[in-house]
């Protein structure tokens, strides 16, 4: 995987973990999750400054609100998984040296003891306590190996007491050092490559290749008598999973890395479902590539925009795509409300908006079509915003140019009057676009290139989109686009019993 992909599979993450979670796993995860943005932010910062430092705002229609008050859901079998993560012996080759991996633990433990890790020194509470160093009372150490020319190693540090905010009893730590490191290096604040505030059930370390410049290494753990499965990624057909020959661990190197998904079986049930590193667009998209990408583009659409777009959502999705994105359609938008920092725009300042559009879909990889909307804002906004966007999910292949496609842009916003914005794209022939809700017809606009975009109620659902020639004839009808593209192969059920 090279860092183009890491950097798109970073800004993936990252908007994830904008999303409030809808249960207390999820928020007790955020904090968790702090380090790891905080060490690939670098990694977006780059892509921010090569895009000249511009700014853009991606619609979220998947957003989630927190449980009403008195949920009775818990973390309780979070922890319980987390646990049996820490009572797992060690893994990896070294891991099987006992006076290594005790002398490991008794290293850390005295590192932190002595302030070492300053991400480990408390819980908030003991701050102004004398024993607040000697908070974590136990290192354990759950995988050490050579791994393409590094000893990497995870470690846990238990608390003494929960972490009072999030509840988590164990800290996570990885460490890193040369190949055939002694326990004296790969223990030194030096060696951590990263910190969360809580051991999780399933633990993951992506490490750049010091052999392979822009490659990755590759770490996953879970509990020991949970199983590691792979599968190819599927064109098509059904994924066909394979066991990991080390069982309750994953290791892969630039060698060994292939597009595939994995999945942790504990007992007969499926605890983990996630894509496998890397993307199809590992390398600068081709002339050929780009030529079957805009095969069925419809509207007009510039042909380096569209191979940077199609290999940054390529990079971002992963493999969620079964193959290299599509360009279904670009041309100009108009009429759109303004955002400005989340509300209405101050007074003085424009209420609507336009830009350059373009959408990409692709085959997703549990079936049907996921895609997104990119936009160019034409004029910055107030906040510096020059770019806005969406992503869908249809049944039907939305690159077919006799279809019909209907997205909402804006519907992480409620417009004028409760309206939002729909954005469809038409046959060729097409003059003109109706929207009708129950047979009544709700709106109407011309059509423009191949485009047209046009305000709904907001509140309405089961809208059907026509698209009408000169005649009145209608050319092609169809439903608006599912708002967000989640993956429904993607499974983390250690929140359930």
């Amino acid at each position: 995987m090279t860092v183009d992909e890491e950097v798109g599979q970073t800004l993936a993450e990252l908007s994830r973990t904008l999303t409030p979670q809808p249960d207390p796993y999820g928020r007790a995860r955020a904090r968790y999750r702090r380090e790891r943005q905080r060490r690939l932010g670098g990694l977006a910062l780059a892509l921010v400054v090569s895009l000249g430092g511009a700014a853009f705002a991606i619609a979220d229609p998947g957003r989630t609100t927190q449980p009403p008050a008195g949920s009775t859901e818990s973390i309780a079998p979070v922890l319980a998984w987390s646990n049996k993560l820490l009572q797992s012996p060690p893994r990896g080759v070294v891991g099987q040296d006992s006076d290594y991996v005790r002398q490991l633990s008794e290293l850390l433990l005295a590192a932190q003891r002595r302030g070492g890790f300053p991400r480990l020194t408390v819980p908030l509470n003991m701050l102004d306590k004398p024993s607040a160093l000697k908070a974590m009372t136990t290192v354990k150490v759950l995988f050490v190996d050579d791994v393409g020319g590094r000893r990497i190693a995870l470690a846990a540090f238990v608390r003494d007491q929960p972490d009072p905010a999030t509840n988590w009893p164990s800290a996570a730590m990885w460490l890193v050092a040369d190949e055939g490191a002694s326990a004296e290096k790969l223990a030194t604040p030096a060696a951590v490559h990263s910190v969360g505030d809580g051991l999780e059930p399933y633990e993951s370390l992506a490490l750049d290749d010091p052999s392979n410049p822009g490659k990755v290494i590759h770490v996953a753990i879970a509990p020991t008598g949970c199983v590691f499965l792979s599968a190819p990624l599927p064109n098509g057909g059904a994924f066909q999973w394979t066991p990991e020959p080390t069982a309750s661990y994953l290791i892969r190197t630039p060698q060994t890395q292939r597009p595939e998904w994995w999945r942790v079986d504990c007992g007969t049930v499926t605890r983990k479902v996630v894509p496998g590193p890397g993307s199809l667009a590992s390398k600068p998209v081709t002339d050929a590539q780009l030529a079957t990408a805009m095969s069925r583009v419809r509207g007009s659409v510039p042909e380096q925009r569209a191979r940077l777009l199609v290999s940054q959502y390529a990079q971002s999705a992963g493999y969620r795509l079964t193959t290299l994105p599509s360009v279904v359609w670009g041309g100009q938008v108009a009429g759109l409300p303004v955002r400005s920092n989340g509300g209405s725009p101050a007074a003085g300042e424009p209420s609507v908006e336009s830009g350059t559009a373009m959408i990409l879909a692709a085959p997703a990889a549990g079936g049907g079509w996921v895609g997104e909307v990119t936009i160019d804002l034409d004029r910055p906004r107030p906040d510096g915003v020059v770019g806005t966007g969406a992503s869908f999910t249809v049944a039907a292949d939305p690159t077919d140019p006799a279809s019909v496609l209907a997205v909402s842009i804006d519907n992480d916003i409620i417009g004028v009057e409760g309206r939002r914005s729909l954005l469809v794209v038409t046959p060729a022939a097409a003059t003109q676009v109706r929207v009708t809700h129950d047979g009544r017809y709700v709106a109407t606009a011309a059509v423009s290139d191949s485009g047209a975009v046009l305000p709904v109620p907001h509140s309405m659902t089961d809208l059907v989109v026509e698209a009408l020639d000169a005649s009145g004839r209608t050319l092609a009808t169809g439903q608006v686009a599912t708002d967000g593209a989640p993956s429904t192969l993607e499974t983390d059920t250690w929140n359930q019993d």
